[in-house]
């Protein structure tokens, strides 16, 4: 008997047994305003829990604590009302533990100091493959491109890199596995010609490219698992859409759950405090 509604329905069984509510309510030492106090705050919530309704089906991968901050609403009433509401998300199987040394490469300290790439690999309805290129700023979690086609090259790589400077400017390095799209000669030829420094994670470690790793992981969950692509131009105009969702207003924990296109704008406002990266 430790909240009101449990102290009213204490109260409620003992008049069904033949006592009065005053005597009752004396018995139980609680005040009398007790069974005469109307709850208001179902009423509060009901506004809230139809908010949170009908957002949950259009993100249904966004735990509470994201969902408040897309709605802009208190992390404590959320928390409530979506364990109320069912909308707890199952839990995913465990990831098989690694072995080995953790070796991490320097991480990037302002945007366009290290961009990310890696290729994600998917089917249409038919079978069809379908391949992205995923290119992040590595400070600012942008997704700076997700190229989508049947067959990526080195070339496709050079030519995304190339389009990505003009639009963002030149980084410092690229980080990417050591799949034979990344090390080939052209791409390298290109790098060392653009006077940008390639970063290879070690072999067999994508723990050391983590942040494309969790981007990719991202991708596959909110979009890919979600959509049957019929055709690859349909599957260019859902993927970019959700690019630019996931840009300009996914919030982000790393970033206090603002969306990663305001860090980059914020970035040269002289007063504007820069949020720092979090694991």
């Amino acid at each position: 008997m430790t909240t009101p509604s449990e102290r009213r329905d204490t109260v409620q069984m003992l008049v069904r047994r033949g006592l009065s509510q005053r005597k009752a309510l004396r018995y139980l030492g609680l005040s009398r305003r007790i069974a005469s106090y109307a709850p208001r705050q179902a009423a509060k919530d009901q506004a809230v829990a139809e908010r949170l309704l009908a957002a949950s089906p259009k993100v249904p991968r966004f735990g509470y604590r994201r969902m408040a901050a897309w709605l802009d609403l208190g992390e404590a009433r959320v928390r409530r009302l979506w364990r109320q509401l069912g909308l707890n998300i199952p839990r995913r199987r465990p990831r098989r533990r690694r072995s080995g040394n953790d070796i991490r490469l320097p991480g990037a300290v302002r945007p366009n100091a290290v961009w990310s790439y890696d290729f994600v690999h998917d089917q249409m309805v038919d079978g069809r493959s379908l391949k992205m290129l995923c290119v992040i700023d590595e400070y600012t979690r942008e997704c700076l491109a997700i190229e989508v086609g049947a067959s990526l090259r080195a070339q496709d790589v050079v030519l995304t890199l190339s389009r990505l400077m003009r639009l963002y400017g030149k980084p410092a390095f690229v980080r990417s596995d050591n799949g034979a799209e990344f090390t080939a000669a052209k791409v390298m030829r290109w790098l060392r010609d653009a006077a940008i420094g390639p970063a290879f994670i070690a072999p067999g470690s994508p723990w050391q490219n983590g942040f494309v790793e969790s981007f990719n992981g991202k991708l596959r969950d909110e979009l890919l698992n979600r959509e049957w692509f019929r055709s690859r131009a349909e599957a260019k105009v859902l993927i970019e859409r959700w690019r630019q969702f996931y840009n300009e207003q996914r919030p982000h924990s790393a970033h206090g759950y603002k969306p990663p296109a305001s860090v980059r704008r914020n970035w040269s406002k002289p007063d504007t405090i820069n949020p720092g990266l979090t694991a």
